[in-house]
């Protein structure tokens, strides 16, 4: 069977996963409830044959992981197992080149049977979504500026602001001018494609960027 590592900020949530996959006979070598968590693990020789990957984590978003590892690990499955169920993100990770994309909704046995069609070098998108294949690889030759190219520091700098600090106050925390922070909020912009920092809050919550 497949060696699984799982990666989710929710402890309750893997401890059952791990027990249900245990009982399926999968081999879980590791749980990481952060991105640099599972990062780290996978760099120490803990390389499983697929990653079970949240997005909305509290210090590295999902897009960022799966980036990392199919960049480092090609081998690596991911499977995307998220409560978000927006198409932008379904699409972002299909660009990434994850392998597989569930909700958390779904049952026990659903989840399995993802997991083996995985494991065997199938894809798995939710029906929810009704890509053809032609339209999977027309995703993945677009580039998602949101996904692929926000910084840490404009990540970091948007989740200020969705705490409701003002832009003065996201300098002082981050130790950079007020300047900088307009400056990075353009970029952030116009890789949101928003016009807003409320546009921008709202979409980078809707995808898991940000909390």
């Amino acid at each position: 069977m497949p060696s699984i590592m799982m990666c989710d900020d929710h402890a309750m949530v893997m401890n059952a996963m791990g027990d249900l996959l245990r009982k399926e006979n999968f081999k879980v070598i590791a749980t990481t409830l952060s991105g640099k968590a599972c990062i780290e693990a996978i760099q120490s020789g803990l390389i499983p044959n697929v990653l079970i990957l949240d997005i909305s984590m509290p210090d590295m978003p999902g897009y960022i992981v799966a980036q990392h590892v199919k960049k480092h690990y090609p081998n690596t499955k991911i499977l995307i197992f998220s409560m978000i169920t927006d198409e932008n993100a379904v699409k972002a990770m299909i660009r990434i080149g994850v392998n597989g994309f569930a909700f958390k909704n779904i049952s026990d046995i659903e989840l399995v049977e993802i997991i083996r069609k995985i494991s065997s070098g199938q894809e798995y998108y939710p029906p929810e979504f009704i890509f053809s294949t032609e339209e999977i690889e027309i995703i993945k030759q677009q580039k998602i500026a949101w996904a692929e190219q926000l910084t840490k520091k404009e990540i970091q700098a948007t989740q200020l602001l969705a705490n409701d600090l003002s832009r003065k106050q996201v300098a002082e925390d981050m130790g950079i001018s007020a300047s900088s922070i307009n400056k990075k909020m353009e970029r952030v912009f116009k890789k949101t494609n928003q016009k807003s920092t409320v546009g921008v809050i709202n979409f980078l919550k809707k995808v898991g960027i940000i909390q």
